[in-house]
């Protein structure tokens, strides 16, 4: 392109005014959809600009959970009025158009020529301006016609719930029909709230904040299960730039995630091993129930996340966990039979998160989770290997996937490694609030079923090694 040419176009930007809020919701979709980013982690750091004020960021927010929540329909809408296939149109366009179908058919705010001009905006900067009749095309198609939805009962309840074809299929597969609805209803709810964890070593400060000016406007309260978890409502701001996130009186923590490492059990003295545990979270609060008085041996696979982990828990004074890149499902056998608690909170599908990661429905169909299955099983049958007699082995995962879940535990207690462990019954050990999240496939074991509770999906399972 000329400098002429350039200057021009610069020029014609200007004059337009573009959206600042837009144009970060379509980086962010475009970085998710097309380079693979998580949505939480990409908003983040598109969010912490200064060119955006407060209502941008809400709207922003709204703009690309909203997008990646109904994406099934969004697609499908712009496939049924264009010639153009969706894979084969420019990365920019293709999220400039998801975004703008998102304002035309889901946002109570956006008039559709606003909708369809921004989008043309867009276009003109990111794409050129050759893109722009195409893009000015669809959305002026779809403002008059919105497509009906297929003949086919459950391609069409699908696409109302939120999900992918296949994805809905696989639940009403393990859960029947109603309870498929119900888990893509809960897929298309924004939480309620954020569930925070104070640090146990510094309760009564966190307390004091609790009643003071700075917590006052993020309504503070008290959940119900498990202990020790809170409950904050952002609405649309950035808990992280709170004094006392910063100061380390609290993490951010699902209430699913808090049970999986109070159900470890860990006592003081005990050695324990992480086998996953970046970024850190449950490690952490291991080494709090036990006063950082255990041995904490935490692995990774990824060198950047263990430098990650080992940064974590130096900042937060966990002088006990000791970080080492490793390859859980290849654990060293000088490590046999020598902890006292194992936690295997393994890879997974992830399904157990959709309310918070909307990508996910995209991303996870039946060929992601069986490939994911392997690398579970020989994560657990390592653990099982590492554990000393007497001790915990403990088996987690964020998704509601049977394959992952009941199905994994059954298989390793078939197994040879599995041959000395039995499965604790961890009924009475739940909070009474949930007591009735026991899996009917595996008694004994937790399913946390997101339509049935505030929190993310989540598989545990508790063996205990009664021989070598």
């Amino acid at each position: 392109m000329s400098q002429r040419r350039q200057h021009e176009k610069s020029r014609s930007v200007k004059r337009e005014r573009l959206d600042p809020a837009r144009l970060t919701a379509v980086k962010i979709i475009r970085e998710v959809t097309d380079d693979g980013a998580f949505s939480n982690e990409s908003a983040s750091r598109h969010l912490a600009s200064h060119e955006l004020d407060a209502r941008d960021r809400a709207f922003v927010s709204a703009m690309v959970w909203g997008t990646l929540s109904e994406l099934p329909f969004i697609d499908y809408a712009i496939s049924a009025v264009s010639k153009r296939s969706l894979a084969s149109l420019d990365s920019w366009v293709r999220a400039i158009l998801r975004v703008g179908v998102w304002q035309l058919y889901y946002s109570f705010h956006v008039p559709p020529r606003a909708a369809c001009d921004e989008s043309v905006r867009l276009t003109r900067l990111l794409s050129g301006e050759r893109a722009t009749g195409f893009v000015n095309g669809i959305m002026r198609r779809l403002t008059r016609f919105k497509p009906d939805l297929p003949e086919d009962s459950d391609a069409a309840d699908a696409l109302i719930y939120g999900l992918p074809e296949e994805l809905y299929r696989l639940f009403i597969t393990w859960y029947g029909r109603e309870k498929a609805q119900r888990i893509g209803i809960w897929s298309k709810s924004a939480p309620p709230f954020l569930a925070i964890r104070p640090d146990l070593r510094r309760q009564e400060k966190f307390l004091m904040w609790l009643e003071g000016q700075e917590a006052a406007s993020w309504y503070p309260q008290c959940l119900l299960w498990p202990d020790n978890a809170y409950a904050l409502t952002p609405m649309g701001r950035d808990v992280t730039q709170l004094n006392a996130y910063r100061e380390g009186l609290f993490s951010l923590q699902s209430q699913s995630a808090m049970l999986v490492a109070q159900l470890l059990g860990a006592r003081k003295k005990d050695r324990i091993l992480d086998c996953c545990a970046a970024p850190g979270g449950k490690t952490a609060y291991i080494a709090e129930i036990t006063d950082d008085e255990s041995l904490v041996t935490a692995c990774d696979v990824s060198s950047e996340r263990t430098d990650l982990l080992r940064s974590s828990m130096k900042h937060r004074g966990h002088i006990n966990v000791f970080s080492h890149c490793l390859d859980a499902s290849e654990l060293p056998s000088s490590w046999n039979l020598t902890f006292d608690r194992v936690l295997c909170d393994v890879p997974c599908s992830g399904l157990g998160l959709l309310s918070k990661r909307p990508e996910i429905r995209s991303r996870v169909n039946l060929d992601t989770i069986e490939r994911l299955v392997p690398l579970q099983q020989a994560i657990l049958r390592n653990g099982a290997k590492a554990t000393a007699i007497g001790g915990t082995l403990l088996y987690s995962t964020c998704t509601l996937s049977p394959m992952e879940n009941e199905a994994q535990i059954q298989t390793f207690l078939a197994s040879n490694e599995g041959d000395g462990f039995a499965l604790d019954d961890l009924t009475l050990e739940l909070p009474i609030t949930v007591r009735h999240m026991v899996s009917t496939r595996l008694p004994g074991t937790v399913l946390l079923m997101p339509p049935d509770m505030d929190s993310d999906g989540f598989f545990i399972a508790r063996l205990c090694r009664i021989r070598a």
